[in-house]
């Protein structure tokens, strides 16, 4: 029973990731040009390439070309492609034995795909993976929910290029999530061979992994030979097309196209493994008006995540029009402000909600985004067959925010134009932090309407500047009130579990809003494991409008992304997913 990759909406930038262009012409033509080399802006530098320890969709747009997977997404159609397979895997319902209710699915990979040292790439590499993932010692945890399901790895002993994934039970992106993880070279991450011994079985097993952890120091001893920092930024053992040449923090990180790479020959009939720029250059330019600068110089020839008014700005300019193409396909994902649920101040919902009602959204749409968003009312798109219609956007009412905060014990009994309430014995002003990161223009100007706006309901937010990466760690250690956010999403049914279940509550989880509901939890569990579409679509509604009434988030809009794109690059493959521009696919 396979079923056909859907567009989700749920963002994981952690992060800033709808309508879509996809190129004019044959997105696998591969270019003719000679040297090509391809400069791309980022917002921000990179801390590490990992691609089992990154943090940031920065990280993730360099390793992509490093590493690849089973089966990858086509950044034009948004379906999942072959990359490392041959094919699309065979899936089969398991009825009998000891997985019974679960399902198999086969993979073989490409006969020509190899490592770089000529090491053909098997079945045993991605078993090896799948180990490294689930070892009990490695910072990997946050991939295990993914993939708890999976029990065992049969590899072809007669064809190693063959191998099955055996899963305990359904889950409603199984497919999409056993394909889509990034394969490593057992032989080149592990040569002492320390995750030989382990099964996965047991390794996916909570109890019997904690039990090796504290008797077996293999495990901890593979995880610090893996966590290595020269692992992060020095030594790189990917199948993909491009290797690093070039680190220098703050200027450039550099990719250059390796010779007779495997991939080579097959790119024209397989969109994942096309590769036509010779060298791939991303500079951190933190400054959008330095950015803007350099783009006119020369220096760069793609941005992304352009600041609307720039972006505007530059389309009216003759000098860059004749120059440049712009495109602004609206992205995966969405803008929000979290707020804790933990903490005293916002435990109450019609707290939450007297908050949210302070939000002119359309306002801030088109005063601090040019009008470049289409809102949203929650986590799940509008174009998913299980958003609930019944749920209705929220408009900024100033009195009826008063009243909830009246309701749930919040009045100003000291006439300072804030209010207050008891809370353990001491009178507790509502007034609360919002932090919001200062390199991202639309983040500065809209909690500055926020805060003006609170003030009429009487709650005194107090903004705070703070780098990007900080705020991502405050948000998953859960040490924050209020701050604003994007989160990006994956062309494929949405998992609520991550963001919306007590267990991704714990400090590190991205569960950033605190909110744990026995109910909640109860209906995420089961949509996870119902196949049953229409039951299914039903949880997923019910899900939303718990998540509604709670307003753990104030749920703003999804951002249309600003490219600019040089145009002595021809029919670029464009998309709402990740960067927004398929790089391999560039060509002159």
């Amino acid at each position: 029973m396979q079923k056909k990759v859907r567009c989700n909406f749920l963002f994981v930038f952690t992060l800033l990731l709808s309508a879509f262009f996809s190129c004019k012409s044959d997105q696998n033509t591969q270019g003719t040009s000679n040297n090509t080399t391809v400069r791309v802006r980022f917002q921000t530098d990179l801390t590490t390439l990992n691609p089992y320890l990154y943090r940031t969709s920065y990280e993730a747009h360099v390793f992509d070309l490093m590493y690849q997977y089973p089966l990858q997404f086509d950044l034009a159609t948004l379906n999942l492609s072959p990359q490392l397979a041959k094919s699309m895997p065979r899936v089969e319902d398991i009825t009998e034995g000891e997985y019974a209710g679960g399902r198999a699915f086969y993979f073989e990979f490409f006969e020509e795909a190899v490592w770089d040292d000529g090491t053909p790439i098997t079945g045993y590499d991605y078993e090896f993976t799948m180990k490294a993932i689930f070892n009990p010692q490695m910072k990997t945890q946050r991939f295990a929910a993914y993939i708890d399901y999976i029990r065992e790895i049969k590899v072809d002993e007669t064809n190693p290029k063959n191998f099955t994934i055996y899963t305990s039970r359904p889950y409603v992106i199984d497919k999409e999530a056993v394909s889509n993880f990034i394969v490593l070279p057992k032989h080149l991450y592990d040569p002492e061979g320390l995750m030989t011994d382990f099964s996965l079985k047991d390794l996916t097993d909570p109890e019997k992994a904690a039990a090796l952890a504290d008797s077996d120091d293999r495990l901890a001893k593979f995880a610090e030979n893996y966590e290595d920092p020269k692992y992060s930024r020095e030594v790189f053992h990917g199948s993909g097309p491009y290797q690093l040449v070039e680190w220098v923090d703050g200027q450039v990180i550099a990719l250059e196209k390796k010779d007779n790479w495997w991939g080579n020959d097959l790119g024209t009939k397989n969109p994942a493994l096309v590769a036509n720029p010779d060298r791939i250059e991303f500079k951190p330019i933190k400054d959008n008006a330095a950015a803007m600068t350099a783009l006119q110089d020369g220096e760069i020839d793609i941005m992304s995540e352009v600041d609307s008014k720039d972006f505007l700005e530059a389309q009216q300019k003759d000098s860059l029009k004749t120059a440049f193409d712009f495109y602004t396909p609206t992205r995966l994902g969405f803008f929000y402000t979290a707020m804790n649920t933990d903490d005293p101040k916002l435990s109450d919902k019609r707290v939450r909600r007297a908050i949210a009602l302070c939000y002119d959204v359309e306002e801030i749409i088109k005063s601090t985004y040019e009008g470049l968003g289409e809102r949203v009312l929650g986590p799940f798109a509008p174009t998913q067959p299980y958003f609930n219609k019944d749920l209705k956007l929220l408009e900024q009412d100033i009195v009826q925010s008063k009243t909830l905060l009246a309701e749930a014990g919040w009045t100003d009994s000291n006439n300072n134009g804030i209010v207050d309430k008891t809370i353990d014995g001491e009178l507790t002003e509502l007034s609360i932090e919002f932090l919001y990161s200062p390199n991202v223009p639309f983040q500065v100007n809209m909690s500055s309407l926020v805060k003006e706006a609170a003030k009429q309901a009487g709650i005194d937010i107090q903004r705070v500047s703070i780098d990007s990466r900080e705020l991502g760690k405050k948000l998953r250690q859960k040490d924050y009130e209020m701050a604003g956010r994007g989160a990006g999403a994956n062309p494929i049914p949405d998992d609520p579990k991550q963001m919306w279940h007590c267990d991704s509550a714990r400090p590190g989880g991205s569960n950033y809003s605190n909110l744990c509901l026995e109910e909640l939890d109860k209906m995420i569990d089961e949509v996870r494991i119902t196949s049953d579409m229409v039951k299914r679509d039903e949880l997923y509604k019910q899900i939303q409008a718990i998540i509604y009434e709670e307003q753990p988030f104030v749920f703003l809009f999804s951002p249309k992304n600003k490219i600019i794109i040089d145009k002595k690059f021809k029919d670029p493959v464009i998309s709402k997913f990740k960067l927004g521009v398929s790089i391999p696919h560039l060509h002159q």
